[in-house]
């Protein structure tokens, strides 16, 4: 066979079938791999995989042509690409770096020396530090269950209260607070105080439409949706979130706004990755909620519990143990995962989801870790 009819048995090969193949391929070799490593590392909140290759090679290329040259500070492609996804108006959006940066940025704006931010507890750690950095007093209230009660929100609020900041669903418990509630809690409070939503890890809930906080904006001018691309996008290392307010918002979403913006890699990378479309992203979300409720399900056969997540971990507690012991008995059986303790409650662990096999591990895992046969169901809780 000369070279050119070597490559002639090619042409009639459609690449995106080719493209299917190698990414099985890859899928295949990644869970052989997990199945033999010695250690799993469940411990952390980010998606497990590289972004598409595509996302990478648009800010190598920006890098390469436009490095020498300031962004544009307004991130405009960006803003309009997301307000079509949104139906909303670019002018309602700002981009920073990262949905944290933006978060601690509102919460200079709106509070000072004396004021107050309400905060379900456990949550994310940042919530009481970004109330500190601004003078501020966070102000604590219990989860009952895992989940954020509203009435309990409601009732911590006082004068001096500028901020209450959800993250929904909630890190680390994984439980999910439904627009109507979040839409009730908004009509509910003063008029000094507003609501900062973070949903980070919103793609992963399937409880209702993804955007159905989102569209309480107009509603509500005093309550602002925070968005990342650090989870179910994979892309933590680029440093990008941005916010979602109402019209009459404008003001404030300009007041948080990074003087100079993004970086030009980050935003080629994430033009990138919207105009990608969403096919990757319900892939691994429709992977998280099988993994999930296979987890959840796997529980009640042992004396473990987890409230009902929607996010891509899940908050365990089990009888006789506390956090420490259980993360250490864990890593014994080569299964890292998060102590509760710095993130809020001594008694529990957080464990990511990443695939079949992660999951499988962190089953077995827990059998090793509290003795194996799951014969006892004392001190079990709701699922």
């Amino acid at each position: 066979m000369g070279l050119l009819d070597y490559y002639r048995q090619f042409d009639d090969i459609d690449q995106a079938e080719v493209n299917r193949e190698l990414r099985a391929r890859r899928a295949r070799e990644r869970e052989l791999a997990l199945a033999e490593v010695p250690v799993v590392d469940l411990s952390s909140t980010e998606w497990p995989d590289f972004p598409h290759s595509e996302i990478m090679n648009a800010a190598i290329y920006a890098a390469r042509g436009r490095v020498n040259s300031y962004p544009d500070r307004h991130a405009t492609r960006i803003r309009r690409l997301l307000a079509e996804r949104h139906a909303v108006e670019p002018e309602q959006i700002v981009v920073g770096n990262g949905a944290a940066e933006l978060l601690q940025t509102a919460a200079l704006v709106l509070m000072g020396d004396g004021d107050e931010l309400v905060t379900a507890w456990p949550s994310y750690p940042l919530y009481p530090l970004m109330a500190q950095r601004a003078g501020a007093r966070p102000v604590a209230v219990d989860l009952r269950a895992g989940r954020v009660d509203v009435d309990a929100l409601l009732g911590a609020v006082g004068e001096r209260t500028r901020v209450v900041a959800l993250c929904n669903p909630n890190d680390p418990t994984g439980t999910y607070l439904p627009s109507d509630s979040v839409g009730a809690l908004a009509s509910s409070l003063p008029e000094h105080v507003h609501v900062l939503v973070d949903e980070a890890y919103i793609e992963f809930q399937d409880v209702e439409p993804r955007d159905s906080v989102l569209r309480l904006i107009d509603a509500f001018p005093r309550l602002l949706v925070f968005r990342t691309f650090s989870k179910v996008y994979g892309l933590s290392g680029l440093r990008a979130g941005y916010a979602v307010g109402s019209s009459s918002a404008a003001s404030l979403l300009a007041s948080i706004a990074p003087a100079l913006g993004l970086n030009v890699l980050t935003q080629a990378g994430i033009v990138y990755a919207i105009e990608m479309g969403e096919a990757e992203i319900d892939r691994r979300r429709d992977l998280v909620v099988e993994q999930r409720g296979r987890i959840l399900r796997d529980l009640h056969e042992l004396p473990v519990d987890a409230p009902e997540s929607e996010a891509n971990f899940v908050w365990l507690h089990a009888a006789g143990l506390t956090g420490a012991q259980l993360a250490a008995r864990l890593e014994e059986a080569k299964v890292l995962v998060a102590p509760g303790g710095p993130l809020g409650a001594d008694d529990h662990v957080r464990a990511s989801i990443r695939g079949r096999v992660a999951t499988d591990r962190l089953l077995r895992g827990l059998r090793e870790a509290i003795g194996g046969d799951g014969a006892s169901n004392a001190g079990k809780g709701e699922h």
